[in-house]
């Protein structure tokens, strides 16, 4: 997600550190959903050649014989939960993780500055 896309957070507002995370929660699930969705084919036609034994060209053309382009949704339910939900979590804790890290810094820079 383009960081410009979000409104910016008022490091002088009394919820900063909230509308960080807000703003971090927001970026994490989007990641987590798109990344989830635009590899849910990918996921398809591997579990389909693991099945199979059969070559990618060879299962994809299976697939679409037999499902038509619906093959390429085909789990994305099941696909959100195992990726979209571990990558979200991922990429929030990281963010709150940083965050924190750069918030006791300038804490600590504060206090050897007084």
């Amino acid at each position: 997600m383009d960081e410009r896309v979000l409104t910016p957070v008022d490091p002088t507002s009394p919820t900063a550190h909230a509308d960080r995370l807000w703003r971090s929660a927001t970026k994490s699930v989007v990641a987590g959903v798109a990344g989830a969705a635009l590899t849910n084919p990918l996921d398809v036609i591997r579990n389909k050649m693991f099945q199979t034994n059969q070559g990618m060209r060879e299962t994809v053309q299976v697939l679409y014989e037999k499902e038509g382009w619906a093959f390429l949704h085909k789990g994305l339910g099941k696909n959100m939960i195992a990726v979209a939900i571990p990558v979200a979590c991922t990429i929030f804790f990281t963010d709150g993780l940083v965050q924190y890290s750069s918030q006791r810094r300038r804490i600590q820079q504060q206090e050897q500055e007084s």
